[in-house]
């Protein structure tokens, strides 16, 4: 059994579904978004706030770890949650929205929750 297909039927099948696949794949898989966290503004603000503390050398590297841990969580999850790529500050010149501050207080939120 054979199928004739005509050559222009046959064009307009591939140049009509190209463009539909690529439609498809972009509203079901769309590209990724951007958005800038000051990690090292971030990171010195906790340190500075740590060594005021007085704290000994135990509870100072657990506290460091602690923070390490969560602000991985955090960014993680915001990234996951949102389909957003993390980008620290001095990468990015302009256009991409910062979310610093609601992902610090997230953080500070988080470690306040941790027994002392």
């Amino acid at each position: 059994m054979t199928i004739n297909v005509s050559l222009p039927t046959l064009v307009l099948s591939v140049a009509l579904s190209v463009p539909i696949t690529l439609i498809i794949n972009h509203l079901v898989n769309p590209p990724p978004r951007f958005a800038v966290f000051d990690l090292k503004g971030t990171v010195q603000t906790y340190s500075k706030d740590l060594a005021e503390q007085g704290l000994d050398d135990g509870t100072l590297t657990l506290k460091t770890r602690q923070f390490s841990m969560m602000l991985d969580t955090v960014l993680t999850r915001y990234s996951h949650q949102n389909k957003v790529i993390l980008l620290v500050e001095p990468a990015v010149i302009k256009g991409a929205p910062n979310v610093t501050q609601p992902l610090q207080k997230e953080v500070s939120l988080a470690l306040s929750r941790l027994p002392s």
